[in-house]
């Protein structure tokens, strides 16, 4: 008899941040964002960390959803469901 492995779809989606500064250069990195974080010091922790575990729950497996934060405005844009290869408008 043959053995099959399965396991349980995760129960959280993957959710990546994205800054975009105000020349357009996007950043994806913890590294590159730690070099420019002060230019981003509008966002509020605590709603960026709940806004994160919304999109886990909304995020389908396979997918990854975006929250994408842009120096230019101080506007925030939530992408969901996209393949892993999306890349944000460099303008908001």
């Amino acid at each position: 008899m043959y053995s099959v492995e399965t396991s349980a779809p995760s129960e959280r989606g993957f959710v990546s941040t994205v800054h975009v500064l105000k020349g357009g250069e996007i950043i994806y990195s913890l590294q590159d964002f730690l070099k420019i974080e002060t230019r981003f010091s509008w966002v509020d922790k605590k709603f960026l960390i709940n806004k994160i575990l919304e999109l886990q729950k909304k995020t389908d497996d396979r997918r990854r959803s975006f929250l994408v934060f842009y120096e230019e405005g101080n506007q925030i844009r939530e992408y969901i469901n996209m393949d892993h290869g999306f890349t944000p408008l460099p303008y908001c």
